[in-house]
């Protein structure tokens, strides 16, 4: 006990700056990484591999998923996975076989096979299938897994996704994609898809929020949302098909309000800033900004999550112009807060 009070006392001491508590500074608990590579969702014949984190210390913390963009794998967002869990979460990071690391590189058509996965109709409507596969496996780990036993709060559930993966949360949270670009075609016809949100999930995050067009939404797709969703995007994020990245910020105006939906807007915050795999297995393609976009991103997304998932309302107040300055740095100069 009084090692856990030290490690409480150094975490207070080391994780303040301007005279609040640092947020995008890892917390107080252990972590440990469980790898999961074979997990069979049989009603579709599809492998789902999932990596979690989790704190080593007893107690009962809820669960977040992430949805990596495409072609990318588990350990995309490795490090931001790790902050979470040093903060009282249970991350679990999935990886979608049909759009990550080893399709993009299956040839040397990089941007064929990238565009290709993005239209790819099994896998645009397949990805929030596995999300909910994986909320089911953690409420069936809960139960029997011996590191998870009784440690997953399965009432408490968050899912977070950056580019594709924003896309796979955003459909959680209630927006139906469009099927006017799917491939084959004849498969899928137009208009908006079926409604695919897990009512289980309390919050989403989406990083790098699609706007209006080509490959996944319309401007109807919007207006379904129905679970608080927090949307980070930047002056640099470009959208897929050549849209400029003021088509993520227009976006906003279409989602529906929940009273609760977050949207923020960072200065020279470029697409793959948003992506940070430091600490994991493989590593990603280096970005111009990705230390102080990150910086904002674990801060604003912990409070967020905390906000919904741990009913701590203490520093939400934080996400806003004011709150967000301190973790703003370098290029990253300035951020714009919008409500709805």
């Amino acid at each position: 006990m009084k090692k856990l009070y030290i490690l409480s006392f150094f975490f207070l001491l080391t994780n303040i700056v301007f005279g609040q508590i640092d947020y995008s500074k890892n917390g107080q608990y252990l972590v440990n990484v469980l790898e999961f590579k074979n997990n069979s969702d049989v009603s579709r014949n599809r492998n789902i591999p999932i990596k979690v984190h989790y704190p080593l210390e007893n107690g009962v913390y809820p669960l977040i998923i992430i949805s990596h963009g495409a072609g990318g794998d588990w350990d995309t967002h490795f490090a931001l996975a790790h902050h979470l869990a040093t903060h009282g979460f249970i991350v679990f990071c999935l990886e979608h076989i049909g759009s990550n690391t080893k399709m993009l590189k299956r040839s040397i058509r990089i941007f064929k096979n990238l565009n290709d996965m993005i239209h790819d109709g099994e896998e645009v409507l397949g990805r929030p299938k596995d999300v909910s596969y994986a909320i089911n496996q953690a409420i069936i780990w809960n139960q029997s897994n011996k590191s998870l036993k009784n440690k997953i709060d399965t009432q408490n559930i968050g899912v977070l996704g950056h580019s594709f993966g924003a896309f796979t949360s955003m459909v959680i949270a209630g927006m139906k994609p469009s099927l006017d670009w799917l491939e084959p075609r004849s498969n899928y016809g137009k208009g908006l898809g079926d409604d695919m949100k897990d009512k289980r999930v309390k919050a989403c995050i989406a990083l790098s929020p699609q706007g209006v067009g080509e490959p996944f939404f319309v401007k109807e797709s919007f207006s379904s949302l129905s679970t608080p969703l927090l949307g980070i995007s930047g002056t640099e994020d470009k959208q897929q098909g050549g849209l400029p990245p003021v088509s993520r910020y227009n976006a906003f105006d279409y989602w529906s309000s929940t009273g609760n939906n977050i949207f923020v807007w960072l200065s020279n915050a470029h697409h793959l800033d948003f992506t940070d795999s430091e600490g994991g297995e493989t590593h990603g393609i280096k970005s111009k900004n990705r230390e102080e976009v990150e910086k904002v991103v674990r801060a604003t997304t912990l409070l967020y999550f905390n906000k919904h998932l741990k009913n701590d309302n203490t520093d939400l107040t934080l996400i806003t112009n004011d709150g967000l300055k301190p973790y703003l740095s370098g290029e990253v100069n300035s951020v714009e807060v919008r409500n709805k």
